[in-house]
């Protein structure tokens, strides 16, 4: 049939040209020639429809004289084969069937099927694996549809199938990341503790049938099978809680990070490794990161880390900022949507550095809130805001090839003021104080993520200190960045190394005023209402956590929520506080926590993050009473620290 259309098609344009060609040197001949064009065209299509008919009487009558043997055959068959109505009901069966299923409809077996939109399927049954394959009866006289289906036996299949996911191997990364630190001191026992890290790594690889080396050290590369890996990621890689009771001497614990790249083939599950282990150093180290294709699942990381940021990382960062600043053009710097202090007096704080360079910068800031009201009011009163403030839009109108983008407070690229404006330079720096999270900005031009640090305001003030000898911030802007430090440790309480202190004196001998960064945190009556407000709704439950939400329709929802938190840490008995508000397109979540229970964990599941102490989350379309229920089943016994100690360090 299809050559005899082929050849119809092909005639058909011939003659069309044919007369198309006559038509050109005679019309009425050209004429003729069409109409006798169209009705061969009608005669071949009978002609067509003639042999399709007989061929179809033909297998009809081979059909009718073996329906015997025909139905004999299918009921006899080994695989099991049946016809079902549109509900499913089974009107018919073969032996192979019946021996399995003897219930009279299939959705009893299969309760997604729709017989409408009939799918491929896999069931178990009886220790069988079957691949369902359904497609609809057309009969001729009626209207009543049925569905002929049959069961095609993959057991075998999905058994090797099985064995080869299990078998794969995978690239397990084992880094001890503190051991530069713990080598500092004289009382550290290294050659002990690495050979007992080292006894820790083979015993595990031992246990699960792997191989390791050690490459350097307090580093080793194993190979796993991903059986094992599995196994392990129950356990939630007990590795990194028996490296922690080594004694080293020193008094500090050994703290290891871990990562596992899952992929099909060996280099890729190498690289894989690879990346997962930058973002567990980048999150601060002592826990396990598994990269699975996309995807990334955290273990540990509860316990607090000392701060031990570097200061010779840190002068050579500033100094390769200011090389970058010299040779470009326009400098951008954007924090995150909703901006705080930490954020605006970072941002104050790098373009202080900028106009030492004589360029200009340019703070973006699309959407003034009350946290940073009162300082932006400030700006307007000694003229900072008509040189320095322009919005989203404005930015992409003005950025250059040649300009540079600096990022301060986060590293998502999505919570950026702009995130558009990432895209249209070549040169980005990125500077942030929270945990790496697996969405960050990706191959900035300069970065520096120290999660150890307390704020994004004292990693800035070490930058000036370092960027050169003669940079003097003014008062402003050294109360704006002491406004930022105090509010990310919370007056000093929280996240609170020493290099924090160096900052906040460098600081005030700069003269930042305590005066105004006090009347930067002052709240008006309202807003202190509304925070009231959402204390008193606060749930506190028996483990110690606090839930609140927000009244609905307030002005600033996201700034009272994250107040509201702040707040219900000061009840005796409260561990950690989340706050939710509600902001139109989402809901927002604020936790905060004294460390006994890591609140960024918690907030991670929701596709959050931040700090142990203090993280946020955004939840679409929910409900509020639908995104309280998922916040409590994200809240786990196992996110509570292993230390009822408080948190020391910066995070």
């Amino acid at each position: 049939m299809k050559r005899y259309r082929g050849i119809l098609i092909f005639l058909l344009f011939a003659l069309l040209a044919l007369a198309g060609t006559v038509y050109y040197y005679d019309q009425k001949l050209g004429y003729l020639c069409l109409g006798a064009t169209g009705v061969i065209t009608i005669i071949m299509l009978l002609l067509l429809l003639g042999v399709a008919r007989r061929q179809q009487q033909l297998m009809d009558t081979v059909f009718a004289d073996n329906a015997t043997a025909a139905s004999r055959l299918i009921r006899k068959v080994d695989i099991p084969v049946l016809l079902m109505d549109m509900n499913g009901k089974i009107v018919w069966r073969n032996d192979a069937l019946a021996a399995v299923f003897e219930g009279k409809n299939v959705l009893e077996l299969l309760p997604n099927f729709k017989p409408t939109q009939p799918t491929v399927q896999q069931i178990l049954l009886a220790g069988t694996n079957y691949q369902v394959m359904t497609m609809p009866v057309h009969r001729v006289g009626t209207k009543k549809k049925l569905l002929f289906q049959y069961w095609l036996d993959r057991t075998e299949a999905v058994h090797y199938q099985r064995l080869y996911t299990e078998q794969m191997p995978y690239v397990m990364l084992v880094y001890m990341d503190n051991y530069e630190e713990l080598a500092g001191d004289r009382q550290f026992h290294g050659t002990a503790v690495l050979a007992e890290v080292e006894r820790l790594v083979s015993e595990l690889c031992r246990r699960t049938g792997g191989i390791y080396r050690r490459y350097e050290n307090g580093r080793f590369l194993c190979v796993l099978e991903a059986a094992e890996v599995n196994k392990l990621e129950k356990e939630r890689f007990q590795l990194l809680e028996q490296a922690r009771r080594l004694e080293t001497g020193t008094g500090a614990t050994v703290s290891l990070s871990v990562s596992v790249g899952m992929a099909p083939r060996i280099a890729q599950s190498e690289e894989g490794a690879r990346t997962a282990m930058e973002l567990a150093l980048g999150r601060g180290g002592d826990q396990a990161v598994v990269r699975d294709g996309a995807d990334y699942r955290f273990y540990g990381g509860k316990k607090q880390q000392d701060a031990r940021q570097s200061r010779v990382k840190m002068r050579l960062f500033a100094k390769a900022l200011r090389q970058l600043i010299e040779g470009s053009g326009d400098v951008f710097i954007m924090g995150h949507k909703n901006p705080d202090m930490d954020c605006l007096g970072a941002a104050l704080g790098i373009a202080t550095c900028v106009q030492h360079t004589r360029l200009r910068p340019f703070i973006v800031l699309t959407e003034p809130n009350d946290a940073t009201a009162d300082a932006i009011r400030e700006m307007d009163r000694l003229g900072l805001s008509d040189r320095m403030l322009v919005t989203g839009p404005e930015a992409l109108e003005m950025v250059q090839p040649n300009s540079v983008v600096v990022v301060v407070d986060t590293q998502r690229p999505m919570i950026t003021d702009c995130p558009a404006l990432l895209d249209r330079v070549e040169k980005l720096v990125l500077i942030d104080h929270h945990r790496r999270s697996a969405d960050y900005i990706e191959n900035p031009t300069l970065h520096y993520l120290e999660s150890r640090a307390s704020s994004a305001s004292e990693m800035v003030t070490e930058i000036i200190q370092y960027y050169d000898e003669s940079v003097r911030p003014d008062s402003f802007v050294c109360s704006a960045l002491l406004a930022g430090i105090e509010l990310d440790t919370k007056q000093f309480v929280f996240n609170v190394g020493s290099r924090t202190f160096e900052a906040a004196g460098y600081l005030r001998r700069n003269g930042a005023d305590l005066t105004l960064v006090k009347s930067l945190f002052q709240n008006d009556f309202d807003s202190f209402i509304r925070v009231a407000r959402t204390v008193q709704n606060a749930e506190i439950g028996e483990d110690g956590v606090a839930i609140a939400a927000c009244e609905p329709g307030l002005t600033d929802p996201q700034l009272i929520a994250a107040r509201a938190a702040d707040e219900l840490l000061k009840v005796k008995g409260v561990k950690a506080a989340f706050t939710l508000a509600d902001m139109g397109d989402y809901i927002n979540i604020s936790g905060r926590s004294y460390g006994l229970i890591n609140v960024q964990l918690i907030l991670e599941q929701l596709g959050g993050g931040g700090h142990l102490t203090m993280a946020g989350a955004q939840i679409r379309g929910r409900t509020m009473e639908e995104a309280v229920e998922l916040l409590k089943s994200c809240i786990r016994p196992e996110e509570q620290s292993e230390s009822a100690e408080e948190p020391q360090g910066g995070d």
